[in-house]
């Protein structure tokens, strides 16, 4: 049987008189000392002056019961040591509460006598638990009273109730003044609780009192006396059923949970042209798992089936139009999604971006004025989020405009004071600009058009939507390290560097993460028919080459398990570096290699696809168009992974890949050069080969060396396999970072 000690387990403690449950997690930890746990429940279930309590918790093997009895006096430690118990040291009588001194041990005998009866003494073991923390948040300013509970060798059963009706001659001991301030008080604590792993560690200075609980699990030889000790309680059902339920950990943020909303002009699955829409639909759970309280404001560009009307409408005008908002709400994940549903964002589903500079301005401008109210108006689960503890993530130029209105509208004018505004720079060359004059589209006062000009030497000033937001926002957060660095050069900066290196304090790189169930080839939908299969990295070596097949089937390649099978997925224009591929095509076609290219862009650079496919059909497969299954199925079945981008803030492709045991070959720029460390065979460490310059030569000798390691150093291709599959490359890691930047804006003045 597992220790007591050895569990997590969660207590849930509420007063007679109603008050909400006020929950309390325990953990052990590995030390080697006294069993000793510690918890803290809240002064609205057990009054100063105090009271008897039954404490009642569940794990996962068994039900059990807790005595506990509280006074006014001394708290007490119960140390494991043969059920003795000793004073804390250096707790003060007077406002402490605590166990009452001689009823303890009476106590513990009594549930030792009925133990032995038994003939089951487990014993618990050595490991220490001393992790407490209180969960509850919704009780601001209450006071809090310590709970020690301790166990080195306890039985599995016996349940010691005195209530404030028992005779005295029922009660134990000393215990009989307490257990009448029991009566007053008339408090009765239920807990019911899960083993569940959660790091607790909180220190509380301000004690009340303290209770002392032994475990015992019922069975049949001790019911009589449990059903004795019953009957002469006064209105405690101690019968009722604990149902075993999935307890949530703690918050990973701990004091540092927030409200955070992010924005953004798509969000994936709903809407997504790119990276951008996977960001906003995986971020945000993230962060909800650290727990943080958060929601994600985006258009409703289509009538989706999850998110439903809630019945708020509000007005806002944009280019001097009033334009009726609706809003429609889902919770999934622990996430609030909010769609804003307006005439003005309908059936852009499939061109998100579309339509003339002005209507683009209009429906940006629209966004980012009810997207910094959304937090007042929605009540998301009944309630709003409010403007206290309060952060927004906007993305990119789409969402600049959020930093901008929250300082000029709300915190310039006292309202909003404590909420704060982060800046994500997903792709810098894409801006918001147009002429001066766009400025009065806005909807600003003249004071702050500053805030929007941009001087450029060939064409003058112009208007520029993402400049002011790197002016206004508290924090700015780019998607690698490197590419953080690229923004402070002229090259990479895009005319917006000098912005960037004046507010370089306020800047941070955090490397996006992925999503781990959508992209995990051991769950992997795609790969579950047609021939493919699902695989991990121990099943690598079977696995990856039945998909290889099975893609070579599909496409109508030759199935050839020697030969490399090549991978190109992206969006067909000059950033990507499509050109390159293209230059280096006849090398490639001379090679005993095979090559797969996806992606949909500049119609020139489709119908070389096209041209590639006719061409070389026995080689070369141009699908023209995109496909999430084919995307996941090149993925798994492809032994090389081909991006030579020009500029790439982050890339998801290539973590994608290696998550999958794809060997990467990338041109050393932003995120590329952050997430794919060159191979090294010496070291037997790296997970690919990057190039250092745009250019078809350089493309052709990494790829050179990479198929010569594939044909010639099986092992090493195995090393470089399975190291790019072992990485973590989870939201959750990334969050950690973005938790930081959170922190830091919160307290920025």
């Amino acid at each position: 049987m597992a220790s007591f000690s050895s569990q997590t387990f969660r207590l849930e403690a509420c007063s007679g008189s109603g008050n909400s449950p006020v929950r309390v997690q325990i953990k052990p930890d590995d030390g080697r000392r006294a069993s000793v746990v510690a918890a803290v429940v809240r002064e609205n279930a057990i009054f100063p002056s105090g009271g008897g309590c039954r404490v009642r918790f569940a794990t996962r093997s068994r039900r059990n019961e807790i005595l506990a009895a509280v006074e006014k006096g001394r708290g007490l430690r119960a140390t494991g040591k043969g059920g003795d118990f000793e004073p804390e040291k250096g707790r003060a009588d007077g406002d402490d509460a605590g166990v009452n001194v001689g009823a303890a041990p009476a106590t513990i005998d009594k549930s030792m006598k009925a133990v032995e009866k038994r003939n089951i003494i487990s014993s618990l073991g050595s490991e220490a638990a001393e992790s407490v923390q209180s969960t509850d948040s919704s009780v601001k300013g209450a006071k809090t009273i310590n709970l020690n509970l301790s166990s080195t060798s306890v039985s599995n059963s016996l349940v010691q109730s005195c209530e404030s009706k028992m005779s005295k001659t029922q009660c134990i001991g000393k215990t009989e003044n307490s257990l009448e301030e029991a009566e007053e008080q008339g408090d009765i604590l239920q807990a019911d609780g899960l083993a569940k792993d959660a790091d607790l560690d909180s220190t509380y200075d301000s004690v009340e009192s303290s209770l002392l609980i032994q475990e015992s699990e019922r069975g049949t030889e001790d019911e009589n006396a449990q059903n004795h000790m019953e009957a002469k309680s006064d209105g405690v059902d101690t019968e009722a059923d604990i149902e075993v339920e999935n307890v949530d950990a703690p918050p990973l943020a701990g004091a540092n949970a927030m409200n955070v909303i992010v924005v953004a002009a798509e969000c994936a699955p709903w809407s997504k042209t790119g990276g951008l829409g996977d960001v906003a639909g995986t971020l945000p759970k993230a962060l909800a798992r650290r727990g943080h309280r958060v929601m994600v404001v985006s258009p409703r560009y289509g009538n989706y089936p999850e998110p439903k009307d809630i019945g708020v409408r509000k007005y806002y005008k944009a280019d001097g139009q009033d334009l009726e908002v609706n809003y429609f709400h889902a919770y999934i994940d622990r996430v609030d999604f909010v769609f804003i549903d307006c005439p003005v964002f309908r059936h852009l589903e499939n061109n998100i971006y579309g339509g003339d500079r002005l209507e683009i301005l209009k429906r940006m401008v629209l966004l980012c004025k009810v997207a910094v109210e959304v937090p007042l108006n929605v009540p998301c689960g009944g309630i709003c989020y409010g403007d206290g503890n309060l952060v927004f993530i906007a993305n990119d130029w789409h969402t600049s405009l959020l930093p901008v209105y929250l300082k000029a509208f709300y915190r310039d004018n006292g309202l909003m004071k404590y909420a704060r505004s982060i800046l994500v720079i997903h792709n810098i060359s894409h801006q918001g600009r147009g002429p001066v004059e766009d400025f009065f589209h806005v909807d600003l006062p003249d004071q702050h058009m500053d805030l929007f000009k941009l001087y450029e030497p060939m064409g003058g000033d112009h208007f520029n939507i993402f400049a002011a937001g790197l002016k206004t926002a508290d924090r700015v957060i780019t998607v690698s390290h490197g590419y953080a660095w690229e923004l402070t050069t002229s090259e990479g900066g895009w005319g917006l560097h000098e912005i960037i290196n004046e507010n370089k304090w306020k800047f941070q790189g955090i490397v996006n993460g992925i999503d781990t169930e959508d992209w995990n080839p051991e769950l992997d939908l795609h790969l579950q028919s047609d021939g493919y299969t699902n695989y991990s990295i121990e099943t690598l070596q079977a696995g990856k080459p039945q998909c290889k097949a099975a893609l070579q089937k599909e496409l109508g390649l030759p199935v050839r398990e020697d030969v490399p099978l090549i991978g190109f997925i992206g969006r067909l224009d000059h950033q990507k570096g499509v050109d390159l591929i293209a230059g280096a095509m006849p090398w490639i076609v001379g090679q005993d290699a095979q090559l797969v290219m996806l992606g949909t862009g500049r119609a020139d650079l489709e119908e070389m696809l096209r041209k590639f496919d006719r061409e070389h059909h026995n080689k070369v497969r141009g699908w023209v168009g995109f496909s999430v299954k084919m995307a996941h199925r090149i993925t798994a079945g492809a032994d090389v992974l081909l991006m030579p981008s020009r500029f790439e803030p982050c890339g998801l492709n290539q973590l994608y890949a290696m998550k999958y045991g794809t060997v990467p070959v990338v041109h050393a720029v932003g995120g590329l050069r952050d997430t794919v460390i060159p191979f090294d065979p010496f070291r037997k460490s790296g997970f690919g080969w990057t190039f250092d310059r745009a250019e078809a030569n350089k493309l052709i000798n990494a790829l050179g060396n990479c198929l010569n390691t594939y044909r010639n150093q099986k092992e090493s291709w195995k090393g470089l396999q399975t190291r790019g599959m072992a990485q973590d490359l989870s939201w959750d890691n990334a969050a950690k970072h973005y938790e930081e930047v959170l922190v830091s804006a919160k307290y920025q003045w």
